[in-house]
């Protein structure tokens, strides 16, 4: 899982992966994962945006919602629960559920209703 996980920070991370081996800088890519930042650009955000959510997110705890409050254009936020079975990070055990959120949403914003 790292070696796909730090592919988009680190050329000789992707490199490495690419040839099915762990890559031994975790500086780098660990660096500039913590300097990514949406507070800079945030406000130039001016379309819809939809917000996932996701009950147990081992990723980005909490991050969701704080985008949320911070977004001023129109928005929706969509917590995704165990309930519905579509808990952790991008709802892996109910892809179905997922998609239907996300186009529903996107059918709705696009016609306008």
């Amino acid at each position: 899982m790292l070696k796909k996980r730090f592919e988009p920070f680190s050329i000789p991370a992707m490199l490495a992966a690419r040839q099915g081996k762990l890559f031994t800088d975790f500086y780098t890519p660990a660096t500039r994962i913590q300097a990514l930042s949406i507070t800079d650009v945030i406000g130039r955000i001016k379309a819809p945006t939809l917000v996932l959510d996701y009950e147990g997110e081992q990723f980005y705890p909490g991050q969701p919602r704080r985008m949320y409050d911070s977004l001023t254009s129109p928005k929706e936020y969509v917590k995704l629960t165990a309930a519905q079975g579509a808990q952790l990070h991008c709802s892996p055990m109910a892809p179905q559920l997922h998609c239907e959120v996300v186009f529903d949403w996107l059918q709705d914003t696009m016609s306008g209703g």
